[in-house]
């Protein structure tokens, strides 16, 4: 600062300082100027500040400081003088005002004149030991003790703000994100940035606001800036409309014992405010429409406005939560910022490098599994509980467990913020809104806020209160389109999230195929559920000891009843069972017109003669081996989209398929010809090339052992052993096992890798140049 700055800034101190002498300042005494002069009721103080460290200054001020007590006695009033240094005093200046002046001078350095505003240190030390959020350490489930905070990508826009007359009503998002760290993101505070740190559930928006708080607590102990962070987490502050208040409760729970001035610092401008949690606000009263629940988010979310309105211009807020809370952007800038200009900083899931260095603190170094969202708060609990390295170990954690783990543990984390409902609760909500996603076209929405609040009606057979209702507007896994902004709904982001909540609803048909079960509606389902689901539900079922007649019973109710999509489901889950279903007597369990994602028939399979497609449309269906023909289904009049593990029509199963249409067969000859029949390939690099491809690009979630020469000739096919070896000793291909099938399962986080390699095969340091070459022996 400049000295007159520096005068400036001391004179805003000591009208925080005595608040009744807000309009104190400069003023000319006895034809000498003072720096400032602060009348209260009781006392009159004289302020002189320097940045000076000369005796001379000493000298200079001391009569003047000497006059105003001098005066002050002969009058019969009570006053003080006070000298305010930039750095600490020097010996000299002290000695000279006390010994040569009086001794009753407070001769002070800038820091210690500003902390008896507030002691920023003993917040800040108090603030520390209690928790961030919903931020804690999976090893330890310490709130405090946390670990180390791995950088995430940040991705930072300017929000939408309320339009001006000019801008013809539109609101417009000005520029493109750009990517930004934990540092810019606090330096954007310190300039007085309005910002709404964003992100999906586990995403570590409690962790990144906490090193917000820390790089800002730093800086201010380092004295580098005179203003320091406040950090809520807006759980505490249910109800609550006036930061005064809400600072005073903060004050409170910390154990600080002036919360008057953690008010009096933050209204004067010495204070930033971290706001942890705006989806965790409720307020009272609604309705259920789109425009009462608009409403109630608006009446939840008042404190963070007014904090935002009444906030000095040069302190900055930054306040995080979960974007679908808010249909809009536009609304989120209305709500919590008064429509006044600010930044949207949304972050991503980890990248590869980003999961490696944080599973690095749990002594993890294998690979990530492929359905597993590369969020913090997932991957730390999967390597707190060393269900990771038993991925690694190959003992296997394929898709269909991990969700049922994942499914728990979101739930459970869903509950922490105590709402009065449980995680099992939490998950029934979720798996019954899941089920209302099946009847759209896609099976993840959208999906109204009157489904969600009937989802909760429907699993806890009363509506929600005010506070339950916050949770409902932030369950995990839902988002929006585009046309969602609108209409108020909501979507799975996650079809994987979605695919294995569905789960439930059919597995314990399974179990009592002739139950009464409120929000099971089957026969308004689009389709049957996507791979991952039919694995979830079997896996759910063997838990029960399910027997093959059981699921056969279940099958000839769904379709008696005209449950078709809820029919296909349970071949599916045969199939991964491993169940027979043949016929009883002449007549078959016909599916008919049904939607079916994906059905998997493959040799070593069951017995499922006694089935029939009628009508139905497959996205996928995958031929694995060679099956034997009589023990596969029959298919009248369906439709095919893909084919995956055929080279064409004229190589599909003998007398099984009638009046059939088929779109595409990605394993066909011509389409393999670039690989398999390249002269310039050695043979180990084909066949390495075709099994990345059937592992990273075909859909799905995996690959059987047994569907891995399929395409390929005698001389290819038994280089795939040496060659799975390969891939998986260089981390691209982990064996997994679901039921009695062998099971590839890829490692997403090697994508870029992988594509780099089939694009340049022969060039490049990649293992797999020279590894995969080497499985022919070939030299060139």
């Amino acid at each position: 600062m400049t000295p007159d700055e520096f005068e400036e800034e001391v004179r805003r101190v000591a009208r925080a300082l005595w608040p009744e002498a807000e309009h104190g300042g400069p003023e000319m005494v006895n034809g000498r100027e003072v720096d400032g002069i602060f009348k209260t009721e009781e006392v009159s103080h004289m302020v002189e500040a320097t940045m000076d460290r000369r005796i001379d200054k000493a000298h200079n001020v001391g009569p003047k400081l000497l006059g105003h007590l001098k005066t002050a006695r002969k009058q019969g009033y009570f006053a003080k003088s006070w000298f305010v240094t930039y750095h600490p005093p020097t010996a000299d200046q002290r000695k000279i005002l006390h010994n040569q002046y009086d001794r009753s001078i407070e001769v002070i350095s800038y820091d210690q004149f500003r902390s008896k505003i507030i002691n920023a240190r003993e917040y800040l030390e108090l603030r520390d030991l209690v928790g961030w959020g919903s931020a804690a350490n999976p090893k330890t489930n310490s709130t405090t003790e946390l670990v180390k905070y791995v950088p995430l990508g940040i991705y930072s826009s300017s929000g939408v703000v309320r339009p001006r007359i000019a801008d013809s009503g539109r609101r417009v998002q000005r520029e493109e994100p750009k990517n930004v760290s934990v540092s810019d993101l606090s330096m954007s505070v310190e300039s007085g940035e309005r910002i709404a740190l964003l992100g999906d559930y586990g995403a570590g928006k409690s962790m990144t606001l906490r090193e917000v708080h820390t790089y800002l607590r730093k800086r201010y102990l380092k004295g580098d800036t005179h203003i320091f962070p406040i950090t809520l987490s807006l759980r505490r502050h249910y109800g609550q409309d006036d930061p005064a208040e809400a600072l005073t409760r903060h004050a409170n729970y910390l154990g600080f014992q002036n919360p008057a001035k953690l008010v009096s610092a933050w209204r004067n401008g010495y204070a930033h405010i971290l706001l942890d949690g705006f989806d965790e606000l409720a307020a009272p009263g609604w309705s259920g429409s789109p425009e009462a629940i608009r409403e109630n988010r608006r009446a939840a979310t008042v404190l963070v406005k007014e904090f935002s309105r009444e906030s000095q211009p040069d302190t900055g807020i930054i306040v995080a939560g979960r974007r679908f809370y808010f249909d809009t952007l536009g609304e989120l800038g209305d709500y919590l910022f008064d429509g006044s200009p600010h930044v949207i900083a949304t972050l991503s899931d980890f990248s590869a490098d980003q999961a490696k260095t944080f599973l690095a603190q749990f002594n993890e170094k294998g690979a990530v599994p492929d359905w597993l969202p590369q969020r913090p708060l997932l991957l730390g609990h999967l390597a707190a509980e060393g269900i990771l390295r038993g991925f690694e170990d190959s003992a296997g954690l394929a898709p269909a467990p991990g969700w049922e783990w994942l499914l728990d543990r979101i739930s459970e984390r869903e509950s922490f913020i105590k709402q009065g409902v449980d995680g099992p609760a939490v998950r029934q909500v979720i798996e019954q809104l899941a089920s209302f996603a099946r009847q759209t076209s896609l099976g993840v929405g959208p999906v109204s806020m009157r489904d969600i609040v009937d989802a909760f009606t429907i699993v806890r057979k009363r509506p929600p209160s005010d506070r339950e209702l916050t949770l409902l507007q932030r369950l995990p896994g839902l988002g929006g389109e585009e046309e969602d902004s609108e209409n108020g709904t909501r979507r799975f982001v996650d079809q994987d999230l979605a695919s294995a909540a569905q789960a439930a609803h059919v597995s314990r048909f399974v179990i009592d195929p002739y139950g009464d079960y409120a929000g099971f509606q089957p026969t308004q389902w689009h389709s049957a559920m996507e791979p991952l689901g039919v694995e979830v539900a079997t896996e759910q079922i063997s838990n029960f000891q399910v027997q093959p007649g059981i699921l056969r019973t279940a099958l000839g109710r769904a379709i008696k009843t005209d449950c078709h999509e809820l029919a296909a489901d349970l071949v599916g889950m045969a199939i991964a069972s491993g169940f027979d279903i043949t016929s009883e007597g002449t007549s078959k369990h016909t599916v008919s017109g049904a939607v079916i994602p994906s059905l998997d028939l493959g040799e070593g399979g069951p017995n499922l003669s006694g089935v029939e497609f009628t009508d139905c449309m497959f996205e996928e269906l995958v031929l694995s081996g060679d099956p034997d023909p009589s023990l596969l289904p029959l298919f009248n009049q369906c439709t095919f989209f893909t084919v995956i593990g055929r080279l064409g029509e004229t190589d599909m199963p003998l007398g099984r398929f009638t009046d059939c249409t088929f779109e595409s067969f990605p394993d066909a000859a011509d389409r393999n010809a670039a690989i398999m029949d390249s002269a310039i390939l050695p043979a180990g690099t084909r066949v390495v090339m075709t099994l990345l491809r059937k592992l990273y690009l075909q859909r799905g979630r995996g690959r059987k052992d047994s569907a891995l020469t399929r395409g390929m000739g005698g001389n290819d096919a038994a280089l795939v052993t040496p060659a799975m070896q390969l891939l998986q000793q260089e981390g691209l291909a982990v064996p997994t096992r679901q039921g009695k099938n062998k099971i590839w399962l890829p490692d997403r986080s090697a994508g870029p890798r992988v594509r780099q390699f089939l694009a340049a095969p022969r060039v490049g340091d990649d293992p797999l140049v020279s590894g995969s070459r080497s499985l022919t022996g070939s030299g060139s």
